[in-house]
């Protein structure tokens, strides 16, 4: 008895597709892994980025934090004043107005 060659051709043909199959699989799944990691590279950038940002803002802030206190400060004051031909009122020259 011979066996009909189209039940072993339809075996044979079903192996291949399985094995296509799981090739196809493999290919999308290893062009996910890449996606995701590139995807995780862009944003770990942009993080950093505005990590820096942040940190160069904080600086210039507590620069000019400092700055307006040495301005503020009582000797630079006076000094500005002195500066400009100011002096102390005295005590007649001040005139308090009440405000409503």
């Amino acid at each position: 008895m011979k066996r009909s060659s189209g039940a072993g051709q339809a075996r044979g043909k079903g192996w291949l597709l399985a094995l296509a199959l799981g090739l196809l699989s493999w290919v999308v799944m290893g062009l996910v892994l890449v996606w995701s990691n590139i995807e995780r590279m862009d944003t770990t950038y942009f993080i950093n980025i505005a990590q820096n940002t942040l940190r160069e803002r904080k600086a210039l802030k507590a620069k000019l934090e400092v700055e307006r206190e040495r301005l503020i400060s009582p000797y630079e004051l006076r000094r500005k004043a002195e500066e400009f031909g100011m002096r102390e009122a005295k005590p007649g020259q001040i005139r308090r107005m009440s405000s409503r």
